[in-house]
């Protein structure tokens, strides 16, 4: 069987070239898998390697089966094109890489690839085998209410870039037919190759987005190969989503005490009505006692008569304080008898 390689270069999305490398030598493909080994050991976010399949044309007649052709594999911008159907079908390196050496593959709709690879006796353990499908719905719900699967374009434009929008109108239906001949044509191989591109590329965007926003940093360090919390943080996740409602609920409460509180000292900082012009007096045993002077001052009594004024003017410090006023003068033991009647002491005065 002839052997050949090709290295080409082809443009992606924003003006970005990937290096090909396509190739039914068994020499080749072990020297660019071991590359791809290597690159693996090294990475430390993208562990990971994009994978794609084509097969053979289908019988019109449905009376056999097709078979896989092509085999492409991607990792960081490099591309390896396999064309296992002109191959011996033995490819050790190849058989090898892909279920014996534990490296984590990602795809869009495995399903029918599996069934490919199986008739070829090579099996990828499944928790080494990503199917982006399985993780990402842009499409949403059909008309009976059926989540419809996503095809690669579709994800392709919403997660990459939107140049991937007619990624596979512009490829001819019927080329897909061709994938046996030898060599591939550029459109085809063109199209290989971004197919195994994108596949790596999507899962970069979306393994981001599981690291950094969904895993819990035990979950990254226990489970790198599937998007979904391990059961430890799926339970944190629930206790976390519990303590935040019990934390709102707290916080509301808090706010309406708060309320009542504000409200509160609004009304016994509110001044008195308009209405109310009579002052209330203070409660009982908070009542301040006045002096004479403070209830003359606070009396209705004319405050201008001389009586008032010579009240006043009292000291009622000392008893031998003589008075001005006539009727409250002490009289001696030899002028008059003692008497508590003032109209017996002074006669000739009324």
């Amino acid at each position: 069987m002839q052997a050949f390689t090709q290295i080409r270069t082809f443009t992606v999305h924003g003006g970005k070239e990937i290096d090909v490398v396509y190739t039914n030598e068994e020499e080749t493909m072990s020297k660019y898998l071991k590359m791809y080994a290597q690159w693996y050991a090294e990475e430390e976010e993208n562990k990971f390697v994009g994978l794609d399949l084509e097969y053979t044309r289908e019988d019109p007649n449905h009376e056999e089966d097709n078979y896989l052709a092509v085999v492409q594999l991607s990792m960081r911008n490099h591309v390896l094109v396999c064309h296992f159907s002109w191959t011996n079908g033995e490819c050790p390196a190849l058989r090898s890489f892909l279920q014996n050496q534990g490296i984590v593959f990602c795809s869009v709709d495995k399903r029918a690839d599996f069934i490919k690879l199986y008739y070829e006796k090579i099996i990828i353990p499944r928790e080494n085998w990503i199917d982006i499908q399985e993780f990402v719905n842009v499409k949403g719900l059909n008309e009976r209410g059926n989540l419809m699967r996503d095809g690669m374009a579709s994800l392709a434009t919403s997660i990459i870039d939107e140049s991937y929008s007619q990624m596979k109108s512009k490829f001819p239906p019927e080329r897909h037919d061709y994938w046996e001949e030898r060599p591939l044509s550029d459109l085809n191989l063109e199209y290989a190759a971004k197919d195994a591109y994108v596949s790596y590329q999507l899962y970069v965007k979306i393994w981001f987005f599981l690291r950094y926003l969904v895993f819990c940093p035990g979950c990254k360090k226990e489970d790198k190969l599937r998007g979904r919390l391990c059961a430890k943080c799926n339970k944190a996740e629930i206790e976390v989503e519990r303590a935040q409602k019990n934390a709102a609920a707290e916080i509301a409460r808090l706010n309406a005490e708060l309320a009542s509180v504000q409200a509160e000292l609004a009304s016994l900082k509110a001044p008195a009505s308009s209405d109310n012009t009579q002052q209330t007096s203070p409660p009982h045993g908070k009542r301040t006692k006045m002096n004479d002077e403070q209830w003359l001052e606070s009396s209705d009594a004319p405050k201008s008569s001389d009586y008032w004024q010579n009240l006043r003017k009292k000291s009622w410090t000392g008893a031998d304080q003589k008075s001005d006023d006539p009727w409250t003068t002490e009289m001696s033991d030899q002028q008059s008898p003692k008497s508590d009647n003032p109209w017996l002491t002074k006669p000739g005065n009324y």
